[in-house]
């Protein structure tokens, strides 16, 4: 059930001097605006934290806007199978609540990212691969399609629409279209597309409509405790890949790939397949820039937004894979902290912090 909380309050970070780090410093050909304009540090930058304490953040991996309410703010916590959600962010009348519901710890199991579809529907990965629920084996897991009104959303079995389960140790998830989202599995190294189709009804249990195509199996890494966040240009059809335990950031052409063999176990009694010769190339190479775990990912401005969680750097990309900025954060976030980034729609950046849990935003200075 949902659980009203204090109104959190806007708090500037006064920048503190950077810390040294031993990752490399590559050079970037120009500057972007909401990372310093090129001077890499967090002086350059206007930095807020928008959460406090009584927020109830715990480990959060991801964040997202809700399209329909662009004020909306959706924070998943790993370490408690809950959700964070912020109103009003940007005015002083921001407030936030906490929801986890009935079986929450099934539905969702330390949520490691989530996205939004099409209006009144998102879904959450969860990084999990234990026992969850008596009746099912650890290995039961996979993304869970919920509804996005707070009047419904608890994160229980009775706000979800539906779960498909082949993907343990999901660590990443991105929205295609209707209710098709790609799956970052950690446990079978894969892409793999879900489908839910048309779903169940709220709380329901049938989940014999759904359709699983497993892409490129063995080709990407989790490492543990890291998110592994993915990005769809709808333009391009390309999903864009945080490939954390190969320091990468990959692309994968959805459009690729012959439907080969069928998948077992199928707990759901759905449609199941592996998908063969899908082209899944190397947009950067993290070890060529410093770049060490790679984690969080956004599309903005035909740019590409990468969060480094072993070194607290932000990159900026473009769409050919060229260094276009980068920002030390390591006077503000440990290592280990940065994980999932969102824009909102005046194009400020959002982040999470993991371990000091807190939701920080990036504003461009004035000109």
């Amino acid at each position: 059930m949902s659980q009203p909380l204090a109104s959190a309050v806007v708090l500037l970070v006064v920048p503190a001097l950077v810390a040294n780090n031993s990752a490399p410093s590559p050079t970037a050909p120009q500057g972007v605006p909401v990372l310093g304009a090129g001077q890499h540090t967090v002086p350059a930058a206007h930095v807020f934290v928008i959460s406090i304490n009584s927020d109830r953040l715990n480990a959060p991996t991801d964040l997202a806007f809700n399209p329909q309410v662009p004020d909306q703010l959706w924070v998943t916590n790993h370490a408690d199978h809950s959700m964070v959600i912020f109103q009003h962010v940007g005015s002083a009348t921001l407030s936030s609540s906490k929801r986890t519901g009935t079986d929450g710890q099934h539905f969702l199991a330390k949520p490691a990212a989530l996205a939004f579809g099409v209006p009144g529907r998102l879904a959450t990965a969860e990084d999990e691969n234990q026992i969850t629920q008596p009746t099912t084996p650890g290995t039961f897991m996979g993304p869970t399609l919920w509804s996005s009104d707070l009047n419904v959303f608890d994160g229980g079995i009775g706000s979800h629409y539906g779960m498909l389960h082949n993907s343990p140790l999901s660590v990443g998830i991105a929205w295609d279209h209707d209710n098709v989202y790609w799956v970052f599995d950690g446990t079978h190294r894969s892409l793999t597309r879900y489908d839910f189709h048309a779903g169940h009804p709220l709380g329901g249990m049938d989940h014999s409509n759904g359709e699983v195509a497993r892409f490129v199996e063995g080709q990407v890494a989790r490492v543990a405790g890291v998110a592994s966040h993915l990005k769809v240009d709808h333009d391009t059809h390309l999903l864009y890949v945080a490939d954390t335990g190969n320091n990468r950031i990959a692309v994968l052409d959805t459009r690729t790939g012959t439907r080969g063999n069928a998948i077992v176990p199928n707990y759901d009694g759905d449609l199941q397949y592996e998908m063969t010769g899908a082209a899944l190339t190397t947009l950067v190479d993290g070890s060529a820039i410093g770049l060490q775990l790679p984690s969080g990912l956004a599309l903005q401005q035909h740019a590409l937004y990468v969060t480094d969680n072993g070194t607290s750097r932000i990159y900026a990309f473009d769409l050919q894979g060229q260094l276009l900025d980068w920002l030390d954060f390591s006077a503000q976030v440990q290592p280990g902290g940065l994980m999932g980034l969102t824009f909102d729609a005046a194009g400020n950046l959002y982040l999470v912090d993991n371990v000091g849990n807190q939701v920080l935003v990036v504003t461009a200075p004035s000109p």
